[in-house]
């Protein structure tokens, strides 16, 4: 066969495959797979792995069993606690206050338990530390793998990877499956009235640049003041020399992003994994979030095939009066029902913030933290 039929013959075998899968329906923007040790498990909304405030979240049910991890999990509802145990070392958690202890040590880990439709998650760097496991994200065909495994893994992520081809595209499969009947099921709805975005359907997202200690301090203090949430920007040396500052981010329900400045993908990359090194010492987390400054669509794409988030924004503010601020943020109201406002004034955020975040609050506007999603 000539080199001109093979290649025919492959693009063929790939497109018969491709028609193979359902079509993409209502499936979540970003698709997390989970593997424990060897074995490939189950695929469905009420487990898969998340991100939230730097941290990678597993739910309790799946590293539970005997078999594989030797972890078992339990919750009580009624008490909001949680616990994780192996032997004689267990996890105790408080839903309440967000805690997690180690029951020998009396350490507590970074991050706080989080319930959804039920189940508890976890930070998989506690689940780690506190059971002497390694995990691994590596970016596959339809999302994401998150691969949990202890001593008795007999592969390698390499080799496990691709023993596990078929596995993850029959969950997939059965994933999409499962999504495209539950539309089906759903009653028509009628086509939606084109009115305005009243103001406190919108969200805003505000994108806080900090490349000082102190100037981060006095943003948090802002924030907590007004019961707020922003996403900070953060240079790539900040967390070595203001790790109490970024652990308060992080557990105040904060988002942290590294802000990059690079002309090539080779610099940005090197510069997001600087960064990252400086958060997991400082406070044992990482980020997929970045922002790049001035990067154009090269940048921005090669820096999201590397498995990072880059930020897109829909409007700045470099003025500093926190009215004109809110008054940026609030022109989107009727247009979107989100913004991501960017605040560059750095000299200026602080003071000028509380201003901001009032007139928004007496706006019924909601303000958050950027996650993968929304980014």
């Amino acid at each position: 066969m000539t080199r001109g039929k093979r290649l025919l013959s492959l693009l063929l075998s790939v497109l018969m495959l491709c028609t193979l899968l359902p079509p993409r329906a209502s499936a979540a923007p970003t698709l997390y797979f989970t593997a424990v040790n060897d074995r490939m498990c189950d695929l469905n909304d009420e487990t898969m792995p998340f991100w939230q405030n730097g941290l990678l979240y597993v739910a309790g049910a799946t590293v539970d069993g005997p078999d594989d991890l030797g972890i078992r999990y339990s919750y009580n509802q009624e008490k909001s606690v949680a616990i994780l145990y192996k032997g004689q070392r267990v996890l105790y958690c408080d839903l309440t206050a967000g805690t997690m202890e180690n029951n020998r040590t009396g350490e507590q880990y970074t991050g706080s338990p989080i319930v959804r439709s039920g189940m508890v998650f976890f930070p998989i760097t506690a689940l780690a530390k506190m059971f002497d496991l390694k995990y691994s994200s590596t970016k596959i065909a339809y999302g994401y793998l998150l691969r949990i495994r202890d001593d008795n893994a007999v592969l390698s992520d390499e080799y496990f990877i691709d023993a596990a081809t078929d596995p993850i595209q029959k969950r997939y499969a059965q994933y999409e499956r499962a999504h495209a009947a539950a539309e089906s099921e759903q009653p028509e709805t009628p086509p939606p009235v084109d009115t305005p975005t009243r103001r406190d359907d919108l969200t805003v997202y505000l994108l806080l640049p900090a490349a000082e200690e102190a100037a981060l301090t006095q943003l948090l203090s802002t924030l907590e003041k007004h019961q707020s949430h922003a996403t900070l920007l953060l240079t790539p040396e900040l967390p070595e020399s203001a790790g109490d500052g970024v652990r308060r981010a992080a557990a105040t329900g904060n988002a942290v992003a590294l802000r990059i400045d690079a002309a090539t993908a080779v610099e940005a990359l090197a510069q997001i994994e600087r960064g990252n090194d400086a958060l997991w010492h400082a406070a044992s987390l990482r980020t997929r979030l970045v922002y790049l400054e001035s990067a154009d669509r090269t940048l921005r794409t090669a820096v999201a095939e590397a498995g990072y988030c880059p930020i897109t924004i829909n409007t700045s503010d470099f003025t500093r009066s926190g009215t004109h601020w809110a008054d940026t943020a609030l022109k989107w109201a009727g247009r979107s029902t989100s913004v991501r406002l960017y605040l560059g004034a750095e000299s200026g955020v602080s003071s000028a913030l509380g201003t901001a975040l009032s007139r928004l609050r007496a706006e019924n506007c909601t303000i958050a933290a950027l996650n993968e999603v929304t980014a």
